[in-house]
């Protein structure tokens, strides 16, 4: 288990010092795979850097397994360090490095001898899928192949943790969905902790099971993944959902009410519960009522699709309508009248 507690970062310039994070409390549990999320500046690659005490927080504790990990000796945090993986944006591999090579460093670093090296290299190599591409170098492979280098070299010792910090931003959208079916493989078969730092909530949408968003240093909102795209409270979550199809819901209302100016809008919320039953249909062979799809999106995530569904119902007494809402509401759909 990751626990941080009322951590703060501040960077001390010359008369204009830094808030980076700012009172955050998290906890991210043992093999879940955790998002953190929020636009360029919201802190959230100070906080990754914190967890591993690349940086160091100006107060606040960050416990790993139980222990508090600013109060370590310098050996002793390298040690938990090494229970610690992480993989970055840019790659960071040695061009002078083959793949097995680059693979290997981690485990030359920590004195590991050359034959378990050998040996360690080509389970990992098979894990991520290089087998053939061993005697490469990063010069010769794609940005997909890269990455899963990096993969590769941050489970070299076996780490409880994998810190992800924009893995997949570098990467074109088919690559992407091959990187995270990979991570999500490796905390299934590994039981891995997983902490996805990244601006795309399509990343976190599709592999997290929690996410958390970040705005200005502060943690703004968490819950699981379906708990924050069928309700989004903060603003800034409001704008990554609406960003994904480029939908703004209060101007999508206001069109939907100008379009149609008669009868009854409501906006209707599906979760991976029942979002692939045929609830309208079901509903509309129990009452009679003219109800048509206006509009509508769907969202894939882990624990399946979820969204939201607009319906204009162009003519009923309020009777009806509110017989047509309780009929919603048994199905366990939320409704909310436009």
């Amino acid at each position: 288990m990751i626990e941080l507690k009322n951590i703060v970062k501040t960077f001390i310039g010359k008369g204009n010092d830094i808030h980076a994070v700012r009172g955050v409390d998290l906890t991210i549990e043992d093999g879940e795979i955790f998002g953190i999320i929020g636009y360029s500046g919201a802190g959230k690659s100070t906080l990754v850097r914190l967890i591993n005490q690349l940086e160091t927080q100006t107060s606040g504790e960050i416990y790993i397994e139980g222990e508090e990990i600013s109060h370590l000796s310098p050996s002793a945090l390298r040690k938990k360090r090494m229970k610690i993986g992480m993989i970055f944006q840019h790659f960071n591999l040695l061009w002078s490095r083959t793949v097995a090579g680059n693979i290997e460093l981690p485990l030359e670093i920590a004195g590991v001898d050359k034959e378990h090296r050998k040996a360690r290299v080509q389970e990992l190599i098979q894990l991520v899928g290089l087998v053939g591409r061993e005697n490469a170098y990063p010069s010769e492979l794609s940005g997909g192949q890269k990455q899963r280098v990096g993969i590769a070299r941050a489970l070299a010792n076996n780490p409880s943790i994998l810190l992800c910090d924009e893995a997949t931003s570098a990467l074109d959208p088919e690559t992407t969905d091959s990187i995270l079916e990979l991570l999500n493989d490796i905390n299934q078969k590994l039981g891995i902790t997983i902490v996805m730092i990244t601006h795309q909530l399509e990343v976190v949408q599709k592999i997290c099971h929690r996410i958390a968003v970040m705005s200005e240093g502060e943690v703004v909102e968490t819950g699981s993944v379906q708990e924050v795209f069928e309700n989004p409270k903060h603003a800034v979550t409001k704008r990554f959902i609406q960003s994904i199809d480029g939908t703004n819901i209060e101007e999508l209302k206001k069109d939907l009410k100008k379009a149609y100016p008669y009868g009854q809008i409501f906006r209707l919320t599906f979760s991976s519960n029942n979002s692939d039953k045929p609830i309208l249909a079901e509903v509309m062979r129990k009452i009679d009522l003219p109800i048509s799809i206006v509009d509508s999106n769907i969202h894939h995530t882990r624990t399946g699709p979820i969204g939201s569904m607009y319906v204009h119902v162009s003519a009923g007494s309020s009777s009806e309508y509110d017989r047509l809402v309780e009929l919603l509401k048994e199905y366990k759909v939320k409704v909310e009248v436009i």
